[in-house]
């Protein structure tokens, strides 16, 4: 969830969340849109729950500076005992405002990986890379060595870098068949450069989740972050993803991301190209059944982990116990019985 509402509700939800029997509970780092700083937030939540595992879902190389980074997730996995995690991807909140620009983001990324790591080992970093340079970085306070390091992307190179350095990857998004075998596919091309197999990653699926007894209204609670994602992928990524659907929607697409915000406006109200259908692909949003039937659908492929990016209404960032109260009553037990 982006934490936008108070923080004590956000850390009262943390506690709900846990209770409920979810196993992370992960924030936007993100800014300039209402949220509060990720890493504050993290800590309330680490006060107010025991077991749940928590972290910044994303963080990116250049809003935050890697070695910063690492101190701020080794403090958190030190307050949570041993509960943090990093999740890490392309970022693109609030660069516009703070002058940034996002580039080189394969190399910055795994320059980061790089870089974190030693300094979770205990060791005193010297590096010397493309965007990044240490010298005689030391943490100096007891690290836990294995907190995992994630890489959350859409972008084919930045799966394939998951696979090769990750501890897992986060497949952001593509939560059916085609798009699916498209992204564990650039995993497994990661994890073969790097002697390992697929196997040896964690699967994680990221979708944007919303349930509701009026399945069509799930749906649009949902549409305006899907479109936003479409139009972030990579048009090289199209023609696997969007297979099946109206061949101009790719074009579409396209004229849309030129537009800038306003072509995210025209996508948004567009019904023609972007059908329930679309949304549908990308999401876990309709009825209990519905969202069952898609899970199942996603742990056909090999992915037993499902993180959830609740909405409760569309264009909507607030009231998430209105999705994860529903789907912890109403999904997880029927998913429980059928594993057994």
């Amino acid at each position: 969830m982006a934490p936008v509402e108070p923080l004590k509700k956000v850390a009262s939800l943390a506690k709900l969340a846990e209770e409920l029997g979810f196993e992370h509970f992960v924030h936007a780092d993100q800014r300039f849109s209402g949220e509060k700083d990720v890493f504050v937030t993290l800590a309330a939540d680490a006060l107010n729950t025991t077991t749940i595992k928590l972290g910044p879902c994303v963080s990116d190389p250049f809003c935050r500076i890697p070695a910063m980074l690492a101190v701020a997730i080794a403090s958190l996995d030190e307050l949570s005992e041993g509960r943090a995690l990093l999740a890490l991807g392309a970022g693109g909140s609030g660069f516009a405002q703070m002058h940034l620009e996002r580039k080189h983001v394969n190399d910055a990324l795994r320059e980061t990986v790089t870089m974190i790591r030693g300094l979770f080992r205990g060791e005193t970093v010297n590096f010397d890379g493309r965007l990044y340079r240490l010298t005689d970085a030391r943490l100096g306070f007891d690290v836990r060595p294995d907190i995992p390091i994630l890489v959350a992307s859409r972008s084919p190179l930045n799966l394939e870098l998951a696979g090769e350095i990750a501890d897992g990857a986060i497949i952001a998004t593509y939560v059916s068949g085609a798009q699916l075998a498209f992204a564990i596919e650039r995993v497994r091309a990661g994890a073969k450069k790097a002697g390992r197999r697929v196997e040896d990653v964690r699967l994680i699926s990221w979708v944007y989740t919303s349930i509701s007894d009026d399945g069509r209204q799930a749906v649009e609670n949902v549409r305006p972050f899907v479109t936003q994602a479409l139009l972030n992928t990579s048009p090289a990524a199209y023609p696997v993803i969007l297979d099946g659907f109206d061949q101009a929607l790719p074009s579409f697409l396209r004229k849309c991301r030129g537009m800038g915000q306003a072509g995210l406006e025209v996508a948004y109200r567009d019904r023609t190209y972007l059908t329930d259908d679309v949304i549908k692909r990308f999401s876990i949003a309709g009825t209990a059944e519905d969202c069952i039937q898609k899970i199942k659908e996603i742990n056909s492929f090999g992915i037993d982990e499902i993180w959830l990016r609740c909405f409760s209404a569309p264009r909507s960032e607030v009231e998430h116990e209105k999705v994860i109260v529903p789907f912890a009553e109403k999904v997880m037990p029927r998913l429980a019985a059928d594993t057994r």
